[in-house]
């Protein structure tokens, strides 16, 4: 139970007895930082709370467990905004270079967390943006009927192709999913479709990102807590618990993912994708490979941003000074807004290193609103990222009241993961 979890050992060994003793709380909250297996937790959570046979080891052949492994389960959802591209592009390369059951495992099921997203059980039939998501989906699922688990994969050319087919697909699908979470449409289809009985099974949803969800949403989802139906579990994933409207968070268990430790990270790397790169120092590193962006020219150019933060006034042209990852002042591309993104990653990464330099921490405080503004502004209102960093340049530097910072502190290990 719960064996494929790395790290989080207090975290695993609290959720083995609650699921064990059949105390699993109805309703709770994994918040941490990105790329810290909540959803591999959340997910097995599942597994285990619909397992047939009631061992729940992940080597389990019960017809739940199957399809809670390919992520098929009817009674289970998925919900929220995920970085599906990536991880599905991450999952592909170790498919292509393994070949191993457990390989193809990880590939279908980081594909399915994005088209599980789009089951019409949980779609909000008014949200325009998820028309003709059915026929992407369907789609993805005929190619992926060419990867059986259990059956022989294709040849190398073949099966480059086929994944080259499914990728195309998915990013095209992973466009209409929405910023900003979930529509108040879709929660209360999510509450009557978990007032549904289902026969002689549990009925999960986890709903992912959960701290953006807009205020509509929050309202919607606080009347299906206040009483959930029996034999219903509410998994609910976020980055930043305090985003978390204070009369949801008293009707949720809370689990707090803390940081991964870099071993740790490191085993995830060699395990589960079959990395074992140098390169790589952390998740957060690995996974800004497969969004096209240098993780080194990522780092200097936030050195550069705070460097001129800390000067604290003058006349400073900034997107001149990040001339190496915004080229261009025009547009707002897709290259573009996963590129600000990650920018903006990474400032927050660097933020405890100002607590240890000295700074004054009300103004830590207004740094980190900033920067939660700033990623609103290009993921939900779709900004240009360069007006965005442009305009939180400013507003960090403000904060500073005209003091002068003085040295930047150097990072302290890198961004979350």
């Amino acid at each position: 139970m719960l064996e494929n979890i790395i790290g989080h050992e207090s975290i695993v060994a609290t959720l083995r007895e609650e699921l064990g003793a059949g105390r699993f709380p109805r309703a709770v909250l994994f918040s941490g930082p990105p790329y810290n297996g909540k959803l591999s937790t959340a997910l097995e959570a599942a597994r285990v709370l619909t397992c047939q046979e009631g061992t729940a080891a992940w080597s389990c052949e019960c017809a739940s467990c199957r399809s809670q492994k390919e992520l098929t389960h009817p009674h289970t959802v998925l919900l929220g905004w995920r970085y599906a591209e990536v991880e599905i592009a991450a999952c592909a390369d170790t498919l292509m270079r393994s070949r191993r059951p457990a390989a193809l495992y990880l590939f279908l099921r980081a594909v399915r967390k994005l088209t599980r997203r789009f089951d019409t059980a949980i779609l909000d039939p008014d949200d325009t943006r998820a028309k003709g998501a059915q026929d992407k989906v369907a789609r993805i699922e005929d190619l992926l009927a060419d990867l059986p688990v259990g059956g022989e994969l294709p040849a190398e050319r073949a099966l480059g192709s086929l994944l080259e087919k499914i990728m195309t697909l998915a990013v095209s699908l992973a466009g209409q999913l929405r910023a900003d979470g979930i529509t108040v449409g879709q929660v209360r289809v999510l509450a009557g479709w978990a007032h549904l009985t289902a026969s002689g099974s549990r009925k999960i949803a986890i709903i992912e990102n959960a701290d953006r969800m807009l205020d509509s949403a929050r309202n919607a989802l606080l009347k299906l807590l206040e009483e959930p139906p029996e034999a219903v579990h509410l998994l609910l994933l976020a980055t930043r618990r305090g985003a978390i409207l204070p009369t949801i968070l008293s009707r949720l268990r809370p689990y707090q993912f803390a940081g991964r430790s870099p071993q740790e990270e490191k085993e995830v790397m060699a395990k589960i994708f079959r990395r074992d790169d140098p390169g790589a120092e952390s998740l957060r590193t690995f996974f800004l490979s497969w969004k096209a962006i240098n993780p080194e020219t990522l780092a200097a150019a936030a050195d550069v941003f705070l460097k001129c933060v800390a000067e604290g006034s003058g006349s400073v042209d900034i997107l001149a000074q990040l001339a190496d990852i915004f080229p261009e002042r025009g547009g707002a591309g897709r290259p573009l807004k996963e590129t600000g993104l990650a920018l903006l990653e990474e400032l927050s990464s660097r933020l405890r290193a100002f607590v240890q330099g000295g700074i004054d921490l009300e103004v830590l405080e207004e740094w980190r609103e900033a920067l939660r503004d700033a990623q609103s502004r290009i993921e939900v209102i779709n900004m240009s990222p360069q007006a965005v960093v442009e305009s939180l340049f400013y507003r960090m530097r403000d904060a500073l009241r005209g003091a002068p910072l003085g040295e930047v502190p150097a990072p302290n290990g890198g961004g979350a993961s």
